[in-house]
């Protein structure tokens, strides 16, 4: 199997690059004296954007780290690796799909951006009627930036060659994407993407979006779906994912809060349980 680069090192320049942004920010009232008045202004969105792409720094070379390690037990994990044509077939399907849906997300989040502009532009003063401009010209360019540009990533990362998937029970490397889990729900289903159906394991995880916390599904193509035991060591690993969700669900229903060990160390219970470990050891001597 080809050499996998690590997809969390883009993520952690393009943070070090919004952070550099924030500076320039910063900087731009000294430079410009017709905006100088505004220079608080300035400052306060480029230490806000320092502050969040560092703490994405942060967030993904965490990940990079996680991510090292887990290829470091490649070795024990279920890899498949995909013919070029079914590949980047099923990548395309999924593209598609996904450009069809944002399309009209785009053009409502719009059309409520030039109301509320209007708006903004009708009842302000004419010193501050430039306003309702900046307003629609910054909230427009958000939105065509989360849902037009920053999703089509998707693709580009999902066609870093090699064409692989790698699985292990609390994470997996799928679509040139890295996902890890403590909840998750993993199954064998047929994909119809619309033009082919397609046999997949499906996991669906708990995992930050952009829209926040929220479960998402990703698809692993089983390569030769005729392959009796192709799907069947795929069903092994279904076993296995949901089988570790079990053990982590009982082990955090079984952890007490940090109250609730506060509260066992305030009436001296923890010192108790250990008077009673030392005497049972004590005993069994």
């Amino acid at each position: 199997m080809l050499e996998i680069k690590n997809p969390e090192k883009q993520s952690i320049i393009l943070s070090l690059i919004v952070a550099v942004l924030g500076v320039v920010i910063i900087f731009v009232p000294f430079v410009i004296k017709a905006v100088g008045i505004y220079q608080f202004y300035f400052t306060y969105a480029g230490v806000v954007v320092i502050v969040f792409s560092l703490g994405y720094t942060i967030y993904f070379y965490q990940r990079y780290r996680h991510f090292e390690a887990f290829m470091e037990k490649k070795d024990e994990a279920l890899i498949w690796e995909y013919d070029e044509a079914q590949y980047e077939g099923f990548i395309g399907e999924l593209n598609e799909i996904q450009k069809n849906s944002e399309k009209k997300k785009i053009w409502i989040l719009l059309a409520i951006e030039l109301v509320i502009s209007v708006l903004l532009f009708v009842m302000l003063s004419a010193e501050m009627k430039w306003l309702g401009f900046v307003f629609f010209a910054f909230f427009a360019t958000l939105s065509v930036l989360f849902t037009i540009i920053l999703p089509q990533s998707f693709k580009y990362k999902a066609l870093v060659k090699p064409y692989v998937t790698v699985i292990h029970e609390d994470s997996a490397y799928i679509m040139g994407r890295f996902h890890r889990w403590s909840k998750a729900q993993a199954k064998l289903k047929n994909y119809d993407n619309g033009e082919k159906m397609y046999k997949v394991l499906a996991i669906n995880y708990e995992a930050l979006t952009r829209n926040g916390k929220l479960f998402q599904e990703w698809t692993a193509v089983i390569p030769n779906p005729d392959d009796s035991r192709m799907i069947a060591e795929a069903k092994t690993w279904v076993g296995r994912i949901n089988k570790f969700t079990r053990l982590h669900e009982k082990k955090m229903s079984e952890r007490k809060s940090w109250s609730e060990q506060t509260f066992e160390k305030l009436i001296g219970k923890n010192k108790n349980k250990k008077l009673e470990k030392a005497t049972e050891s004590k005993t069994q001597k």
